[in-house]
């Protein structure tokens, strides 16, 4: 199986553990008879497929009885932003931010990220999240992230690179400090190194590149962007290296970002390596 389909597989697997996986509620801890009633309902709600007719329907009795619910208005939003209905979505998760903000600011905060790629609005979700849960917001939807990434990427995508260096300083450094290098996210290192080079500091990207190598060096971007630093600071040599080698991690030695429902930040395609290694040949003088 090609590596991209089977990190796609696998990303797609965590999606829907995220989205869709929750255990049974213990109905038994209410005291109040509705609350009792809905939360059967909302037990009763996964035995069916998540969007069709019969769960909804059930997970609206559930909301009959008891309309401050926040899971199952939660619920109830999963499978119109899986559908891409992100104006129905947003009305019922906006329900359950309103009636639970710590559990589900994170959640609306992500999906706003990765879907819509509305980076303030994430980042209006965050702030609070940070202030709310004394500046420990948790991780992403799927895991991959610390909270304090996805912000600091929200503020480099919105031009904001000093907001964006401090998040990552919380995000990669403090995280380092006080956890260990396990604690540090798979890409964190990647996505610092791609923000110092659009800043210029070159020196500073192929650091932080070194270190997403030694914390996973099976990524082809790593090697792409960095072949892209060594030929920006002249040495066409090790650039060309570094692209023979992030083509033949994409290809059939690596892993190369990917996600079965949006384009992931930072990710390299195919078809640029192909066309960094074909530029870099051409350099007259270089190379036979």
């Amino acid at each position: 199986m090609h590596n991209s389909l089977k990190t796609g597989c696998l990303a797609a697997l965590l999606l829907v553990m995220v989205l869709t996986g929750r255990g049974q509620t213990n109905c038994s801890l209410f005291t109040d008879s509705n609350k009792v009633k809905a939360c059967r309902f909302y037990n009763l709600s996964d035995n069916y497929a998540q969007g069709t007719r019969a769960c909804e329907n059930i997970l609206d009795s559930a909301l009959y009885y008891w309309p401050g619910y926040a899971e199952a208005w939660h619920e109830k939003s999963v499978p119109y932003l899986k559908r891409g209905d992100f104006f129905t979505w947003r009305k019922y998760v906006d329900k359950a931010v309103a009636l639970k903000p710590l559990e589900y600011l994170g959640v609306r905060a992500w999906c706003r990220f990765k879907f819509l790629h509305d980076y303030e609005g994430a980042l209006n979700d965050l702030v609070k999240l940070d202030t709310l849960t004394q500046f420990n917001p948790g991780q992403s939807g799927d895991g991959s992230y610390d909270l304090h990434i996805v912000m600091a990427l929200s503020e480099r995508e919105l031009g904001y690179y000093k907001k964006a260096f401090h998040y990552f300083s919380i995000g990669i450094d403090t995280v380092l400090r006080q956890k260990g290098i396990q604690w540090v996210g798979l890409y964190d290192y990647l996505h610092r190194a791609v923000m110092r080079m659009r800043v210029k500091d070159y020196a500073g990207a192929l650091s932080d590149l070194a270190k997403q190598i030694d914390k996973y060096s099976k990524f082809a971007e790593t090697y792409y962007y960095q072949g892209q630093v060594l030929v920006l600071t002249g040495h066409p040599v090790e650039a060309r290296k570094a692209f023979e080698k992030s083509k033949r991690l994409f290809i059939s030695e690596g892993y190369h970002l990917t996600d079965p429902y949006c384009e992931m930040p930072d990710a390299v395609y195919l078809e640029e390596i192909e066309e960094a290694l074909s530029g870099i040949k051409a350099t007259p003088g270089i190379f036979p």
